[in-house]
């Protein structure tokens, strides 16, 4: 049994959805991280660079190329810095510091080759770590974790060392970070669970424990860490440039030589601390700001002893990776003002999928392929929009899924239409449409139906065009050679009645049998024949090769009549015709052959005048009795613009028009008079003079009119 159109679109709509969100979901895991750095671009187009919270909680101390060519540590190796850093870590910690991460890990040290070189440092270490306010870096590996000096470690207190490590995506981005991460007990237990540098910083700097609850939830100073039962929490950057305070370790430690107790209480009581490395080339890492980096100098704090060195930063240099430092002291900054990212969950992800899916199953299958397209630009572009505001607020929506899941469901509905959906509209509309109007044809497709037998009765116009002189143009022709002249005329006069809203009926010998008003109703299917006619006359004009051949040119008449017929289906159910029938096809046939008596290219009646509407794009022309036709009727001559405009044939039409009311009033005399003086010029009024020459003379019949009565088709 053969499933219906209207079935198979809804079993095409459901289908293609939930097809477009199985091959999307399955990606979801490598859309989510572009997804997730498209939103950071979309966000700053729409809201411009996100600033960071003021004041901000959490600062850098950078060891910058500024410090390596200052003095005293240009040409000083590294392992050697471990006092001047030291002086620098007391001077935050006496200006009242909240916590201070140090993003280094220095396995080694010179106190083993010079003893007591590093004494002030190591105190420094341990008045941090005493004081719970130093946390110090490791690298966690699968095996064993790099970790820092033993002397440093000793120094600071085993339980204040943490991990610097940091979450790749699957294509190298560092978008999370890890609020714990399981260590190995050394006493030989399991693995047991311990905060990240950046959890441990923010949770000294809150005074608040991480604690991971039952359900696996962290949280931390009340607040319900983003991220649920992974662990990892999603970074919110702040994108402004400079948005975290960077401080060169350079000046910082100029300050403290210089005693200024006042600047490091300034900018650092209260702050959580994190010091690393910010190098041009050194722990540079791609994270989910990189497409919406700025360049690096700008927006700096204010200095203490030094300024800032020239030739440092290249004047708008974006590089679309960061120090690592700052990926830590961004996520420090949201733990501690509570503004991570949140992800949806995977229902919610495959619930918005299945809906932008849907929706653009729904709008592909409801209208053209256009239209369908304009609709889910539109789609696409208000979700992008809820997204955008959605991330502004905190929350990722599986944004990159949705334009995926719309992008593919659009072309796979439009293959499918066209492989089988609409397989039966072009099946109808390649078996009717030689012989049917298109509109008719886009009925049929849109019932679903075969068309029957049946009609109505309606009024509408109806145009006869028959070609005058065509037994002498195709006297000596071979049947093929006038078979192309026909075709061709054919072509032209057809494109013109359906360029004005009309159809062919049929080809009758020569002639063309034409319907305006149906099937569909046109606001004035009078006034579209009309404009159809003399679009047709004018065609003749400008192409004199229309209809010419070695035997001479034919021309082409026409009548239009206007008035009730009958249009249907009519024939019977294995062959009908798509037809009109009745007296007004009759007579616009008649008012063709019309033509013939009065010399005139084309007629048309008095009720197709009255329907135009204009009477002044006509010329009244005689009143006739057609043969077969009992009842009499005006006929009328269309003017062109070009004779409408021209006023010497204007004043021929007034002085037709009043021969024509002297004839039909029985003045013969003074209707051959005036028909007389126009003759020259018009073949009607030649006509009209030969039937008012009869009349000279002679007195009207008692109830005469002016009828001509035809006697011939």
């Amino acid at each position: 049994m053969r499933l219906s159109r209207r079935f198979r679109l809804i079993l095409l709509g459901a289908m293609t959805p939930l097809l477009a969100a199985f091959l999307v979901l399955s990606f979801s895991a490598s859309l989510q991280g572009p997804s997730i750095d498209t939103l950071y671009r979309l966000r700053e187009a729409a809201h411009g660079p996100k600033p960071a919270p003021n004041p901000s909680p959490v600062v850098v101390v950078g060891i910058d190329e500024e410090t390596y060519r200052r003095p005293p540590f240009v040409g000083t190796p590294q392992a050697l810095w471990g006092p001047k850093l030291g002086k620098v870590l007391a001077g935050m910690l006496d200006g009242g510091a909240a916590a201070i991460g140090l993003d280094l890990v220095h396995p080694t040290s010179v106190e083993t080759l010079i003893p007591g070189f590093e004494r002030e440092y190591l105190l420094t270490l341990r008045r941090g770590g005493k004081e719970g306010r130093l946390v110090l870096a490791k690298v966690q590996h699968q095996s064993n974790p790099l970790m820092p000096y033993r002397g440093y470690l000793i120094a600071a207190g085993a339980g204040n060392v943490r991990s610097v490590n940091l979450v790749e995506d699957p294509d190298g981005v560092l978008r999370r970070i890890p609020v714990t991460l399981l260590v190995t007990d050394p006493n030989g237990g399991n693995p047991r669970p311990e905060p990240g540098m950046a959890a441990e910083v923010a949770s000294r700097a809150l005074g608040a424990p991480v604690v991971r609850g039952e359900d696996g939830w962290t949280t931390l100073a009340g607040y319900r860490l983003p991220g649920g039962t992974s662990n990892r929490m999603l970074v919110n950057h702040a994108t402004m440039a400079g948005a975290i305070p960077t401080y060169s370790l350079a000046d910082l430690f100029a300050c403290a030589e210089a005693g200024n107790a006042a600047f490091f209480e300034k900018h650092f009581k209260g702050k959580a601390v994190m010091v690393g490395t910010v190098l041009d080339v050194e722990d540079r890492k791609l994270s989910s700001n990189r497409w919406v980096t700025k360049p690096e100098g700008l927006n700096l704090p204010e200095r203490c002893a030094l300024p800032v060195m020239s030739d440092l930063y290249v004047d708008g240099l974006r590089r679309d990776s960061i120090p690592g430092v700052y990926i830590h002291a961004a996520a420090i900054s949201n733990l501690m003002t509570r503004d991570g990212l949140a992800e949806t969950g995977k229902p919610a992800s495959v619930a918005f999928v299945l809906l932008l899916a849907g929706l653009a199953a729904a709008i592909t299958l409801a209208t053209r392929p256009a239209l369908a397209a304009l609709g889910l630009l539109v789609v696409l572009a208000l979700w992008s929009g809820a997204a955008v505001e959605s991330f502004q607020n905190g929350l990722v929506l599986p944004y990159l899924q949705g334009v995926v899941a719309i992008g593919l469901v659009f072309p796979l509905l439009l293959g499918f239409r066209f492989a089988v959906l609409d397989r039966d509209q072009r099946q109808i509309r390649n078996a009717f449409k030689l012989y049917l109007p298109g509109s008719l044809i886009d009925d049929m497709i849109a019932s679903g139906q075969s068309p029957s037998l049946g009609g109505e009765e309606r009024d509408l116009t109806i145009l006869f065009s028959d070609i005058a002189g065509f037994t002498k143009m195709s006297e000596g022709m071979e049947p093929e050679a006038l078979v192309l002249v026909l075709n061709r005329y054919f072509t032209v006069m057809t494109d013109i009645v359906e360029a004005h809203g009309g159809f062919v009926d049929k080809y009758i010998g020569d002639a063309v049998l034409a319907v305006f008003g149906a099937p569909y109703a046109l606001d004035n299917h009078a006034r579209a024949a009309v404009n159809a006619a003399l679009a047709m006359a004018r065609a003749m004009e400008d192409d004199p090769t229309l209809l010419a051949t070695d035997s001479g040119r034919g021309t082409a008449r026409i009548g239009l009549a206007t008035g009730p017929v009958l249009i249907g289906n009519i024939g019977s159910p294995r062959r009908f015709n798509y037809t009109v029938m009745g007296d007004t096809v009759n007579l616009a046939s008649r008012l063709e052959g019309a033509n013939k008596y009065y010399s005139t290219p084309m007629m048309v009646s008095g009720e197709t005048m009255a329907h135009h509407g204009d009477p002044a794009a006509f010329r009244a022309l005689d009143i006739v009795q057609v043969v077969g036709r009992h009842e009499p009727v005006a006929v009328y001559e269309p003017l062109s613009d070009a004779r409408r405009a021209d006023l010497e044939d204007g004043a021929r039409r007034a002085a037709y028009a009043r021969a024509l009311a002297d004839w039909q009033a029985g003045r013969f005399d003074a209707a051959a008079a005036g028909f007389r003086a126009l003759a020259p010029f018009d073949s009607a009024a030649a006509t009209m003079l030969r039937k008012a020459d009869a009349r000279v003379g002679r007195a009207p019949e008692p109830g005469w009119t002016g009828v001509t009565a035809l006697t011939e088709k």
